[in-house]
C-alpha cells in the first residue's frame, strides 16, 4: 500500500469497556454539570445563576455521542435520557458554584452539630427519653 492510500486507523474502544458518554470538555473559571429537563429546574437554574452550553462551546470527549445527538436545535447540547427526557449542559461562573457549595455545607454542618448535641428537629436536646452523654455525640470516622 502507497502513502497515498493509507488509512486514518480509529482509536479502537474494546466492548465492554466503560466510557463516559456525557463528559465533555471543561471551561476555565466555570463548572459544568448536566441538569435535567423535569419539574422546572432548567429555569430554576438559570435563575440561580447557570447558562446554557451552545453546542459549539462543548467538546464532547467520546465523539460518538456528539455525533448522535444531531437535532435541529444546535443552540444548545443536549442528550435524550433513557425515558425520553431531555437533559441540557449547562454553566456557572466557579465563584458562584463554590457559594452554593459552602451553603449547602453550611446547613450539612447545623444538622451534624444538632446530633453531636443529641437535639431533633426542634432543638430540645435528650427529647424522648434519649441518651446523651456528657461528652456529646461523636460522628465520624473511627
Amino acid at each position: 500500500m502507497n502513502g497515498k492510500n493509507k488509512a486514518v486507523k480509529k482509536e479502537r474502544t474494546p466492548l465492554g469497556v466503560p466510557r463516559q458518554r456525557l463528559a465533555v470538555n471543561s471551561k476555565a473559571g466555570y463548572k459544568r454539570r448536566w441538569i435535567n429537563d423535569r419539574d422546572d429546574r432548567i429555569n430554576k437554574a438559570i435563575e440561580g445563576g447557570y447558562s446554557l452550553v451552545e453546542r459549539e462551546d462543548a467538546d464532547f470527549t467520546d465523539k460518538d455521542t456528539a455525533n448522535r445527538n444531531d437535532s435541529l436545535d444546535n443552540s444548545m447540547s443536549k442528550v435524550v435520557n433513557s425515558d425520553g427526557s431531555k437533559a441540557y449542559l449547562m454553566e456557572i461562573p466557579i465563584v458562584h458554584f463554590t457559594a452554593d457549595q459552602n451553603e449547602k455545607q453550611k446547613m450539612i454542618d447545623q444538622t451534624e452539630n444538632a446530633l453531636r448535641h443529641g437535639e431533633d428537629t426542634h432543638g430540645r436536646p435528650g427529647a424522648g427519653g434519649r441518651y446523651i452523654p456528657r461528652e456529646g455525640i461523636k460522628i465520624g470516622v473511627k
